[in-house]
């Protein structure tokens, strides 16, 4: 299945059919990035997801959907402008507590991009153990 969060990995312990339950959903709504017939571009989907965990209080989650907009050519502008619509829909609370360090991260990877460095997990830059 490629790597799987922590999350899942203790979840299909107890549930496995919910497990690949959930990873079908994930499939169809996040389709990988040669996937065909969808109207949003890899690039949209990661702008709306970072804006989405931000929104969320879940800033954290968001750098790397931030990281990955910018590997599918978004800009560390349109990173920042994403998450300047949570700023007025949900607050500023957004910002503070995700939305700023979403954009560094953003610019941070653009440029390695520039560098032609290779994509590294939010855990790998972060120092944690894969699982």
């Amino acid at each position: 299945m490629g790597r799987v969060h922590e999350v899942f990995q203790t979840l299909d312990r107890y549930d496995s059919d919910l497990v690949d339950a959930l990873a079908s959903l994930r499939k169809a709504a996040i389709p990988g990035k040669d996937a065909k017939g969808h109207a949003l571009s890899a690039r949209d989907r990661e702008l709306i997801m970072v804006a989405v965990e931000a929104a969320t209080g879940r800033g954290e989650k968001g750098k790397s959907h931030a990281r990955k907009a910018i590997r599918a050519g978004a800009t560390p502008k349109e990173v920042q402008e994403a998450l300047a619509l949570c700023i007025y829909l949900v607050g500023m609370s957004s910002w503070v507590d995700g939305g700023k360090d979403c954009v560094i991260a953003a610019e941070e990877e653009h440029e390695k991009v520039k560098k032609g460095e290779k994509f590294n997990w939010t855990a790998d830059v972060s120092g944690e153990e894969k699982r």
